[in-house]
């Protein structure tokens, strides 16, 4: 007893953890409310049955908070479709969503099986918000948002429209390509069952049972059109991205440099080739075939580089100037190894080159939006170069050639810090706004490559995309506090790789070249509208040229490259201030028996809101019975706009 009484006594003298006082404040609030119905899919007692849940949707002035209230409970990805909802709001309608708060109350009679086809509807309500729109009330739709603002495969079509005809509904938007549903179906002969899956026209079979009208939709501004009869202009872009003159005259001379230094580097690796001996070995290790490989493979890479220079792709050529100057530099270590040279000694030469490299980067000062990314773009490649510095293999050509390609890598460098020389330079930014900026897109790769990791484990799509970008989120999250300007480019480079992860699942044979058409829209314009606005976004028009040179070889790569220059294009633009977008009335056409028709016919590139750069976003997720809002309580919302317009 006593022992326990010293015990309580000790305890008691402990410094108490300080608390966080209660703060209580008055502020003006106004408050815009809307429901809209989403169907959902159910597990029921004989299998999976269509659901209709209400989606009850509050926006009020904030800080760009997003709540999700449900009832009952669903899984995590319900909570990641509301905040992406209102990032391609922010995107579709221009404005900027870090200065509101949302509420998404979602209500269903049973627990909905797990899954993101309720992202269209709700980013139809944060739309219809923002802009003061009134949906019509007998229209349904399934579908997942995607980042870019097309909307996504679902499944359960079927269920899901029976369940919209039974709650009265009469129009349902369903995604591009899915009014052909299969179903399995037993067939029995003599002993045996045998399974098959049959076509089945959602379309078809929904108008006839139902008399429900089917429409397919490609994108968000689409399904406004049908919804509200009215919609945002399509954008485009009119200028060339990368045969302006004064790009060309730029870049000609640059990669002209390059491709000369690849020839005199290839030059050289040839002569120390043929005057070294270097054994011949084993079949499985033959040291002076691997090497002959790569002269190859340097020769390669200059023709390469030589015909791109040709047909002014100046990005494209110099990149694969570099490809060519690593392999020669290649050749040139393993003859230097073979004559007798230490691989420490090269070793050192190089980790030497790395230091420089690295202390330039840091140290060269950022003035503007066009020094931003080139500082960028050097401080990033001098932490590649770094990281692979001190990669470990037992065989020494394996060694040596990461030695290169650390060496012409650290070359990138002062190659990228030269850059910015040539173009003038585009509003003033200081430390701190670098900062501020990676900061807050950061959080919002954080917030998204999540959310893509999530959707990925979910349906087996684009491992690959989100091990991208988690590799980008960690790279950002080591340079955040000493270069800041690399972080940036990194978080956007991660934002880049979680968007595809989402907007590839599902995406096969005809949908992956839309895709790129889509990817390759929204980037030039992006890049147009920066360049209308003063700021030359060199990075993104480098990435845009190197994704175009893919195009008929690799889509993967293309969409990759054309989502980086997307995604630069837009920070630089969304970092003058948010420029809000004007809508056009629309007579979107509802006939019936036309259920695969599409209203209108168009690819409309939504972009000028930027996805997910919201100052100070929060993600809150609240789990729970929530209350929606009576009738007379809606009433309540202002119709005047009274929010910012």
């Amino acid at each position: 007893m006593k022992k326990i009484a010293l015990l309580i006594l000790a305890i008691a003298m402990l410094p108490l953890a300080s608390a966080s006082p209660i703060h209580e404040w008055e502020r003006n609030v106004t408050y815009r409310n809307i429901t809209l119905h989403a169907p959902a899919v159910a597990e029921g007692s004989n299998g999976y049955v269509g659901v209709v849940m209400d989606i009850n949707v509050t926006m009020m002035n904030g800080s760009g908070n997003v709540f999700v209230v449900t009832s009952p409970l669903t899984q995590l990805d319900m909570q990641g479709s509301a905040r992406l909802a209102v990032d391609v709001a922010g995107m579709v309608t221009g404005r900027d969503v870090g200065e509101y708060d949302f509420l998404f109350q979602v209500e269903s009679d049973a627990p909905v099986v797990g899954g993101p086809s309720a992202g269209g509807i709700m980013t139809m309500g944060a739309i219809c918000l923002l802009m003061n729109l009134e949906p019509r009330d007998d229209m349904i739709m399934t579908g997942m948002i995607n980042p870019d603002g097309s909307i996504g495969p679902v499944g359960g079509i079927l269920p899901k429209g029976e369940a919209a005809a039974e709650a009265g509904m009469h129009y349902f938007l369903i995604p591009k390509g899915q009014s052909i549903e299969y179903q399995t179906v037993a067939e029995r002969n003599g002993p045996f069952v045998f399974y098959h899956k049959v076509p089945v026209n959602v379309t078809q079979e929904l108008y006839d049972n139902y008399g429900l009208i089917v429409k397919e939709v490609e994108d968000i501004n689409e399904a406004l059109a049908y919804f509200t009869n009215y919609s945002f202009k399509e954008e485009t872009s009119t200028m060339p991205v990368i045969t302006a003159d004064y790009y060309q005259d730029i870049m000609k001379p640059l990669a002209e440099h390059v491709v000369q230094e690849a020839n005199e580097s290839y030059e050289r690796a040839h002569f120390s080739f043929e005057h070294t001996y270097i054994p011949t070995g084993y079949p499985w290790n033959n040291p002076r075939g691997r090497v002959s490989n790569s002269l190859s493979t340097a020769k390669d890479a200059l023709d390469d580089a030589e015909l791109a220079l040709d047909n002014a792709f100046y990005y494209y050529s110099i990149s694969k100037a570099f490809q060519s100057k690593i392999n020669s530099l290649f050749v040139i270590h393993a003859c230097q190894y073979y004559n007798g040279t230490d691989i420490e000694t090269i070793y050192h030469n190089v980790s030497a080159a790395v230091s420089d490299a690295m202390q330039a980067a840091a140290e060269t000062p950022i003035n503007g939006l066009v020094s931003l990314q080139c500082v960028g773009a050097a401080q990033q490649r001098a932490c590649d170069a770094e990281r692979h510095l001190n990669t470990s293999s037992r065989d020494p050509l394996d060694r040596l050639y990461d030695l290169s390609y650390v060496m012409e890598r650290s070359g990138t460098v002062y190659w990228w810090l030269n850059l910015s020389t040539h173009f003038n330079e585009s509003y003033e930014i200081n430390e701190t706004g670098i900062s501020g900026l990676a900061e807050k897109y950061y959080d919002y790769a954080q917030s998204i490559v999540s959310y893509a990791d999530i959707l990925s484990e979910e349906t087996g799509y684009s491992r690959q995309f989100v091990t991208n970008a988690y590799e980008s989120l960690n790279d950002a999250q080591s340079n955040k506090e000493t270069l800041s300007a690399a972080s940036l480019f990194d978080s956007l480079e991660a934002i880049a790789n979680a968007n595809l992860a989402i907007e590839m699942i599902g995406a096969s044979g005809d949908m992956l070249q839309d895709k790129m058409n889509r990817s390759d829209q929204m980037a030039s314009y992006a890049i147009q509208r920066a360049r209308n606005t003063s700021i030359e976004p060199i990075l993104a028009v480098s990435y845009y040229e190197f994704g175009k040179s893919f195009e008929l070889q690799d889509v993967v790569s293309t969409l990759t490259y054309y989502k980086y220059a997307y995604m630069i294009a837009n920070m630089l633009y969304l970092s003058r201030g948010y420029q809000p977008k004007e809508l056009q009335k629309t007579e979107a056409v509802l006939s019936e028996g036309d259920g695969n028709a599409h209203a209108f016919s168009y690819v409309p590139l939504l972009c000028a809101g930027g996805i997910g750069f919201v100052a100070g976003s929060v993600f809150i997720a609240a789990v729970g019975g929530g209350r929606r809002k009576s009738g007379e309580e809606k009433e309540e919302r202002a119709d005047e706009n009274i929010f910012k317009e």
